[in-house]
């Protein structure tokens, strides 16, 4: 809502795009601090009340926007709360599919819940007009704390009695290093491609792309990236043991798409623009799916320590590789990010020789 946002919320509160960057950087770091000690809050507390407590802090953020933003230092606040928030979705979220649903619909339904930011970001784009452009952008942000609130009272009970929340696993299966090793990976891949959603309309504009053809190729990338996301989850459910193979193998391609936009060209850009984002964005379902499906009974601590880096790279990532674009070129940039992504498919092939997933047999 902020980005989306940014033109008439600088305007009215005197903010440049360094600043909200440094804003933008704040809540992703707040959220990257919390994530694993309320990954292991959550595991305790129960699914239930973990989503009610992400969307209502969500709506109290949105509401303390419209009401109380007046400077960066009320923001900041804001962000901090927006942050933790954040934070607490993603476990909450986790653990609630893998108590609520069986391992063998895994892929498809994480998949679809992995298309949640990107919606998230299509909701953003819809208000500007609809509010920012007409009543003004604080009315934007009262419209979706509306939102966020109803949420919160849809969230329905967990059916886990309390005592046996408090008596199931609370460590992960998988040892600590694994886990470790898959939230950098999760880092580099989400520094990589965030890195292209943020700067693909700049460079297009640059290498002579209309910016109106600019934003409708970063939407069909979105889309490609989406559409991935809910074929590859599909497809792992068939052969939910290839999941850690495939993961490398989308990022292997991702890393080979942002070459391409690298190279040059307007029939490059469009190219290498569709595959990088339809696979480069297409992996993120299936990392959470391997984490949960090896970990189902503890699957928010677990995910809380490999959420970590996907708050990481989401707040370090872009700004890295915009420097670069400033200070050097975009081909630099591409080039960079091509190869943070290809390290990330190493890694992932290092982790997953480790990884082990159940089968559905498996005793519980």
């Amino acid at each position: 809502m902020t980005a989306s946002l940014a033109v008439q919320i600088g305007r009215d509160l005197d903010l440049d795009v360094a600043v909200l960057g440094g804003l933008f950087g704040l809540f992703f770091g707040v959220s990257a601090l919390a994530s694993p000690i309320i990954g292991r809050w959550v595991q305790g507390r129960g699914w239930s009340q973990g989503l009610r407590i992400a969307a209502t802090g969500s709506g109290l953020t949105m509401l303390g926007m419209a009401a109380l933003a007046r400077d960066v230092w009320t923001i900041a606040g804001l962000f901090v709360l927006g942050g933790i928030s954040s934070a607490v979705s993603q476990p909450s979220s986790n653990l609630a599919l893998a108590r609520s649903v069986p391992p063998r619909r895994y892929g498809l339904l994480f998949g679809f819940k992995h298309t949640a930011v990107p919606t998230s970001t299509l909701i953003a784009g819809l208000v500007v007009p609809a509010f920012g452009l007409t009543v003004g952008w604080r009315w934007a942000f009262v419209a979706t704390s509306g939102l966020a609130f109803l949420t919160a009272l849809a969230v329905p009970g967990d059916d886990a009695p309390v005592r046996a929340r408090r008596q199931a696993p609370s460590r992960p299966v998988t040892p600590l290093r694994v886990l470790v090793l898959l939230a950098v990976v999760a880092a580099l891949g989400i520094g990589a491609m965030d890195s292209l959603a943020a700067f693909l309309v700049a460079y297009a504009v640059e290498a002579g792309v209309a910016e109106g053809a600019a934003g409708i190729l970063l939407a069909a990338g979105s889309i490609a990236g989406l559409s991935t996301r809910l074929a590859a989850g599909f497809l792992i459910d068939r052969r939910q043991e290839a999941g850690p193979r495939f993961i490398v193998v989308l990022m292997a391609i991702g890393a080979a798409g942002l070459a391409v936009v690298a190279a040059g060209g307007r029939p490059l850009l469009i190219a290498g623009t569709l595959l990088a984002f339809a696979a480069g964005w297409g992996w993120s379902g299936l990392l959470t799916f391997v984490v949960v499906r090896a970990n189902r009974e503890a699957a928010a601590a677990a995910t809380g320590i490999t959420h970590t880096g996907t708050y990481v790279g989401a707040a370090v990532g872009p700004p890295l590789i915009g420097l670069l674009a400033d200070r050097v070129s975009f081909a630099a940039a591409w080039w960079t990010a091509a190869a943070v992504l290809a390290a990330a498919a190493v890694l992932a092939a290092v982790a997953a020789r480790t990884l082990h997933l159940p089968s559905e047999r498996s005793p519980r």
